[in-house]
């Protein structure tokens, strides 16, 4: 499989304008929405790429630069468009309120881009740009794909008016819907009991990613002088409620642990983290780095935590990107007890799983100190995003092999 050559990123200076420079003689167009910034979202760049390589003309339309993330460099060429929402600033309206007149600005702004576009298939990244994927697919007869990157109606943060409201959204869409992609198996079953059967795949969330051959080993403990005899452990991810970053703070003061753990990543308990980490020498802050760069950071640590917390059935039932990161950088996780991620875990070799109180973790870390314990890591490749690539390739395949 050929990669198209690397391409520039084209960012929208207004808040919207058309992208028709492509003719796509002969090729299928996929074009991507989503309410996030396309140029810092791995997953929906990686779902690009391999589109490209596969041998379509991908574009997308998303929103402005999320604070504190880091933009991803594209390896596929492709024009990505990035609108501002301003209703997202109308902190004077209830949350909801804001969260419907977002819904209706994003239709307003983006729909006759995509429109223009023409598309064969119209890719619609969670539940807000569902509806104009909708609409984009009634004016042009473009396939549509849902991608549900998390359990779009009951996840960590929505009131339970939009959960409500998502879930509405869904099964009155679902009908148009042409393929479903979503992130474990158990959220597979979920929309399919809940809502309904659909040709669907289940894309996981690892990462894109080749050995560079350099011995990354003392970069942590380099950087925050931890002395070689004690233990690093890391945590990557939004720094921020429901992560379990309260637990992993709690087990890390306590006198007993001697290990040493680095938190990477932005977020609204930044501060919080880097004033705990002036009083405790075992803790740790790091800033935010590229997506392609995390697996080259995690490999200097020892271990990897993934304590997602049971805030919803989403996070339940999540298997978060960091659990991929953590593995195909050969460190051992340490997770929670759910179950999607106690099977790949256990099937792969590549951790334990404990539960979500601070004895627990603090119990769990103590054990990971023993330098002794092996993890043997099984063979991977079922998990590299070259096999969710061919995943996906196949799952679009099915949709123009059924016209």
């Amino acid at each position: 499989m050929c990669r198209l050559k690397a391409g520039d990123f084209y960012v929208f200076q207004r808040d919207v304008a058309c992208i028709d420079r492509w003719s796509g003689v002969g090729m299928k167009k996929s074009v991507h929405l989503t309410h996030t910034d396309i140029r810092t979202d791995s997953r929906i760049l990686k779902e690009m790429g391999s589109l490209a390589a596969g041998g379509f003309v991908v574009s997308g339309l998303g929103v402005t630069l999320e604070e504190g993330a880091q933009r991803s460099t594209a390896a596929f060429d492709a024009e990505i468009g990035a609108i501002r929402l301003r209703s997202r600033e109308w902190r004077f309206l209830p949350r909801t309120l804001r969260h419907m007149a977002s819904l209706f600005e994003l239709v307003v702004k983006m729909l006759p881009a995509s429109v223009r576009q023409k598309p064969d298939v119209v890719h619609c990244h969670d539940t807000l740009v569902l509806p104009l994927g909708v609409m984009v697919k009634l004016v042009t007869g473009a396939k549509l794909v849902y991608d549900a990157h998390e359990l779009e109606s009951d996840r960590n943060g929505l009131t339970r008016v939009q959960s409500r409201l998502t879930l509405w959204v869904e099964k009155r869409l679902w009908r148009f819907v042409d393929a479903l992609i979503v992130v474990s198996p158990s959220i597979q079953g979920w929309y399919h009991t809940t809502i309904g059967p659909k040709r669907s795949a289940v894309i996981l969330n690892a990462p894109v990613y080749e050995d560079d051959g350099v011995d990354h080993g003392a970069y942590l403990r380099t950087t925050f002088s931890i002395p070689p005899e004690r233990r690093v452990f890391i945590y990557v991810g939004i720094l921020g409620p429901g992560r379990g970053l309260d637990l992993i703070t709690a087990a890390f003061t306590h006198p007993d642990v001697t290990s040493h753990v680095v938190f990477l990543g932005y977020g609204d308990w930044a501060d919080k983290l880097k004033q705990l980490a002036a009083v405790h020498a075992n803790l740790h802050v790091h800033d935010a780095v590229s997506h392609a760069q995390v697996v080259s950071v995690v490999r200097s640590a020892d271990c990897g935590l993934c304590l997602v917390q049971n805030v919803s059935l989403s996070d339940y039932y999540c298997l978060p990107n960091k659990l991929f990161e953590y593995c195909f950088a050969g460190v051992p996780v340490l997770a929670s007890d759910f179950p999607d991620i106690r099977a790949v875990l256990e099937q792969y070799g590549i951790g334990t799983c404990c539960a979500l109180d601070s004895n627990s973790v603090r119990r769990a870390v103590l054990s990971l100190e023993d330098t002794g314990r092996k993890f043997h890591f099984e063979d991977l490749t079922p998990l590299s995003w070259q096999a969710q690539e061919q995943k996906l390739l196949g799952l679009y395949q099915h949709l123009f092999a059924e016209r």
